[in-house]
């Protein structure tokens, strides 16, 4: 009986320390993913959150379980070692594939786009092309989303192109050579945006959110105007201020008004 005993120790405190360790790592994947690659409100926009549950249900769940199992009474500690060092090898292979998947959904650019604003994902940007666009948008941001413009194309033909490319679900964000500085088009984006009195009669529970947002900035609620802002998963207002220079805040409600 005492042997069992000390088997079953053995057993449930190798699982132990194996979800404690998994749960670090996922503490950290937490603060890497939250914190750098979808900073809020991307994170919801975006749709890290999915992603990273699916990353903590493989690495900090089935890593453990796993342990459990292997863990047999039977088995003699230099064969038991042997088959923790997989499930550990085999869930870090796990995690870093998982955080590799997460990282090339990560939102890069918010772009203004003729009436609205489109998160672009790495995974949208084909490398390659990364070229055509001007020396200061080339290289993909990895600490959050940046404003950009994407522009139609000037040539006729690109122009006709661009749009066989929009029906096709490639939009002009997704072509770094329709990438601009944002704010030469900030009075474009301005121009384009609704008052917020039409989002409040839409949606009278964006009021007193319109509100706080207004006394952040040191502004009225009327000196705000709002875009849609349109990702994969979601469609959300974008809030913006100061003749469009400056985004001010998000609400989750549909912002085509």
């Amino acid at each position: 009986m005492n042997l069992r005993t000390n088997q079953s120790r053995r057993r449930l405190r190798l699982g132990a320390i194996h979800l404690l360790i998994s749960l670090v790592l996922a503490a950290l994947a937490f603060a890497l993913v939250y914190f750098v690659w979808y900073p809020e409100p991307y994170w919801v926009i975006a749709g890290g959150l999915v992603l990273f549950w699916l990353l903590v249900v493989v690495d900090a769940v089935v890593g453990p379980a796993l342990t459990l199992v292997v863990a047999s009474p039977k088995k003699d500690w230099k064969e038991l070692k042997r088959d923790l060092a997989v499930i550990a090898v085999l869930q870090l292979i796990a995690l870093c594939y998982g955080l590799y998947t997460i990282a090339l959904a990560r939102p890069v650019h918010i772009a203004f786009e003729v009436d609205r604003f489109r998160v672009v994902t790495a995974a949208d940007i084909e490398s390659e092309r990364l070229v055509n666009a001007p020396a200061s948008l080339r290289a993909l941001p990895w600490t959050g989303p940046t404003l950009i413009a994407a522009v139609k194309p000037d040539d006729p033909a690109e122009l006709m192109r661009a749009t066989e490319l929009g029906l096709a679900g490639i939009d002009l964000s997704m072509n770094p050579s329709n990438w601009r500085e944002y704010p030469a088009y900030a009075s474009q984006s301005w121009s384009r945006a609704s008052k917020v009195s039409r989002l409040v009669e839409k949606f009278p529970d964006t009021a007193a959110p319109l509100a706080s947002i207004a006394e952040h900035a040191g502004l009225k609620t009327d000196d705000l105007r709002v875009l849609p802002l349109v990702a994969r998963r979601a469609t959300w207002a974008i809030v913006l201020g100061d003749g469009g220079k400056r985004v001010l805040g998000y609400l989750p409600v549909d912002g085509f008004l």
